[in-house]
């Protein structure tokens, strides 16, 4: 999946939980990225990936990072339009951004009839 969504670490969400509890801001951080159902599973997952802090990676800011959680958040929620509006706030570098971006172009920017996040 690291190929996929042009993420170097991912975790899956209970990994994710108990990292965030061990690891100080100053120390890494974390963004949600996508729930996903793996080819395999039964079920879908949320994946989190690791990030340096932001003084050793600051092209990333602590702002972009909510608001691509914010985009995911508006994805979930059936609201396409507001979820790509807060997409734009994040840097055109950030190659995982593009995985949100093209799974909502594919789509025409409307979610699929039963569309459950």
């Amino acid at each position: 999946m690291t190929k996929i969504l042009h993420a170097p670490i991912l975790m899956d969400e209970a990994t994710a939980r108990l990292a965030r509890l061990q690891l100080p801001p100053e120390r890494a951080r974390f963004r949600r990225l996508a729930t996903i159902k793996p080819y395999g599973l039964d079920h879908a997952q949320e994946v989190t990936e690791l990030l340096p802090p932001e003084v050793s990676w600051p092209q990333l800011s602590d702002d972009h990072i909510r608001a691509y959680e914010s985009a995911l958040d508006s994805l979930h929620a059936g609201r396409w339009t507001e979820s790509l509006a807060y997409l734009s706030r994040v840097p055109s570098e950030d190659q995982v951004k593009d995985f949100l971006t093209v799974f909502i172009a594919q789509h025409n920017r409307t979610p699929p009839d039963g569309w459950n996040g």
